[in-house]
């Protein structure tokens, strides 16, 4: 039995969009998690539409096209924002490099297997790269980047950002709330409630902040913030903690 055998009930918790960021990768990958959700888009970003290699996507697959900008988080706040009124009950984000990276099938087999319990077993927020981060420290900066993927390099010039660090960018942008929580690479599940429960002019911030080039800081910034919004609704709404209530989300989630 291979990793990917396991297919959730896709009924559960109601209608499952799976939106994937795409440069110049092939996603056949999304054969494995096809029958367990409702819908998926491909955003394409790259500079071509040579985006599968044998696989026949049925009729629940969407492509669409956006500017090269931004990167995964771009295309998270830009879609939050084109279906605000219309957001799917469970929203999955992945990168279409997911099976590129070091750990290969696991981040995607840890994701699938919780399409259908997020809500009950994670108050509504799943990273398989998901870790605590004292508040009163945490900062980061960085100088340089090129992606990691040999094909999804372009050489495009590194853009620092205008803030001096992350602190600064989400201090001007996203809150003074004290972050605890990072989770890493747009891979993550969360519901429709978790997206609702911030404001709107947020996300409207982040499209702003995402859209001044391809590679650029403001983008890693951006990828450090989704855990700490959207787990603002465990905290303020359910009065959950959940890495104290449900340990195993920390075992099981923990990547550095």
């Amino acid at each position: 039995m291979s990793t990917f055998d396991y297919i959730p009930d896709k009924k559960i918790n109601g209608f499952k969009c799976v939106i994937i960021t795409r440069y110049n990768e092939k996603v056949d990958w999304i054969n494995y998690i096809i029958d367990a959700v409702d819908q998926v888009i491909i955003y394409n970003k790259g500079p071509n539409d040579d985006i599968f290699k044998d696989y026949v996507p049925p009729p629940k697959v969407i492509i669409k096209r956006l500017p090269n900008i931004g990167r995964i988080d771009h295309t998270i706040a830009y879609h939050i924002l084109e279906n605000w009124e219309n957001l799917p009950d469970i929203l999955i984000s992945l990168p279409a490099s997911i099976l590129m990276c070091l750990k290969k099938g696991h981040y995607l087999n840890a994701m699938r297997k919780r399409f259908n319990i997020v809500k009950e077993r994670y108050k509504g927020f799943y990273s398989p790269r998901f870790y605590k981060v004292n508040p009163n420290t945490y900062n980061y900066t960085i100088d340089n980047y090129q992606a990691e993927g040999y094909c999804n390099r372009n050489n495009n010039p590194f853009i620092k950002s205008e803030y001096s660090d992350f602190r600064a960018w989400k201090e001007a942008i996203i809150d003074n709330r004290p972050i605890r929580y990072v989770g890493m690479r747009g891979m993550f599940i969360v519901s429709k409630e978790n997206i609702n429960f911030i404001n709107k002019g947020i996300y409207q911030n982040l499209l702003t902040s995402l859209s001044v080039g391809d590679n650029i800081e403001n983008g890693h910034f951006a990828e450090r913030i989704w855990a700490h919004l959207f787990r603002q609704y465990s905290f303020d709404v359910l009065k959950n903690d959940i890495v104290e209530t449900v340990p195993a989300f920390v075992e099981e989630s923990i990547e550095h």
